[in-house]
């Protein structure tokens, strides 16, 4: 499947409906080559109708980045009346700083201070899908040139359709092909206050494969210090293990595979999108969309719909049951990510209006 595209020539004019809330109104319209809301990689879902999926419309995950702690984006005391979060006209997720005589003074995807007259407010919400890498980074890629980023996306915006049929609420961090910090995911999820957090992620480089596995080598990352992360991180791997092994692939596999904890040289979470978040959170990185075999399936529809299903069971069973999980790993992993995903150098923004 292509990627989903971020441009368009100078001359075309793109515009979007958004869903908020039970809501449809314009999403307003974009020109030029920044990124711009799609609705590419539905084809296979039944229907939106009824859904309130708030901005619905690695090389593996991205590490943990060096950009400093905002103070401003975790001082909900000073926004008085201003909502935490809101959807741009142009449907991308931002954090708000505080009210403008225009409209809202908001924090943009590449952690730029910037002025919108109209948002539509958002949250709190039971769950936040962060969909991995995007715009210029865009992660892992596949022999047909399918790119992370893509993939990742088009399974939140699946998974974030199929929780609001269980009755979930659900908010995504990217709503399109643009980057966004790891700062400002993290600040968008613990303004939003959900249950839970996955980051959807695709896995590379392939290990090599010794022997043919019926079983995907699905990896969890999990919180250090959180009970509720290493649960939330079983019934992830244990839904999305089972409903991708029905697929005919020769699935790449680390020795050490299942649901674990990646850690530097501080013993701290490996990764910021990990590490940051509030709520229980965990990275999933699905499949080795590097591998020829994975690939292929991973372009199809059926794939990414039952990733996508597997996800949001995994997450109800997270938030109604007691249920455990499975796939645990004992001994941590022990990674130091370069910061050279995740930050705002050389980032651009989408257009906000």
């Amino acid at each position: 499947m292509a990627a989903t595209s971020a441009s368009g020539s100078l001359e075309r004019v793109i515009c979007r409906v958004l869903l908020v809330a039970g809501v449809v109104f314009l999403a307003g319209c974009a020109v030029g080559e920044r990124p711009t809301l799609t609705g590419e990689g539905l084809d296979d879902v039944e229907s939106l109708d009824g859904g309130a999926v708030a901005a619905t419309v690695g090389a593996g995950a991205e590490p943990a980045t060096t950009v400093a702690d905002d103070p401003a984006l975790d001082d909900l005391a000073a926004l008085g009346d201003a909502p935490a979060v809101v959807v741009t006209s142009t449907g991308v997720v931002v954090p708000v700083l505080g009210r403008s005589e225009a409209g809202y003074a908001v924090r943009t995807p590449c952690g730029n201070d910037a002025e919108i007259v109209w948002g539509q407010p958002i949250g709190p919400v039971d769950v936040v899908l962060d969909p991995g890498h995007g715009g210029d980074e865009q992660g892992a890629l596949g022999p047909s040139g399918q790119t992370e980023a893509e993939v990742n996306l088009d399974i939140a915006r699946r998974a974030a359709v199929a929780l609001e049929q269980r009755g979930f609420s659900v908010a995504l961090t990217r709503t399109a092909d643009y980057r966004i910090t790891i700062p400002n995911r993290a600040a968008i999820a613990n303004r939003l206050a959900p249950g839970a957090l996955i980051s959807i992620h695709h896995n590379s480089p392939s290990p090599d494969i010794s022997e043919e596995r019926s079983t995907p080598g699905t990896e969890v990352y999990t919180q250090v210090a959180s009970e509720d992360s290493t649960r939330l991180g079983g019934l992830v791997y244990e839904d999305v293990v089972a409903a991708l092994s029905v697929f005919d692939a020769e699935w790449a596999s680390r020795t050490d595979a299942g649901v674990l904890r990646v850690v530097n040289d501080s013993g701290q979470d490996a990764y910021g999108i990990v590490r940051r978040p509030e709520a229980p959170a965990v990275l999933v990185e699905l499949a080795y969309l590097s591998n020829p075999t994975e690939a292929v399936v991973i372009g199809t529809g059926e794939y990414r719909q039952a990733a996508a299903e597997a996800i949001a069971n995994a997450l109800a069973r997270f938030l109604s049951t007691a249920d455990v999980g499975a796939g645990f790993v004992a001994e941590p992993r022990l990674f130091n990510p370069s910061a050279d995903t995740g930050g705002s150098d050389g980032c651009v923004d989408p257009l906000l209006s």
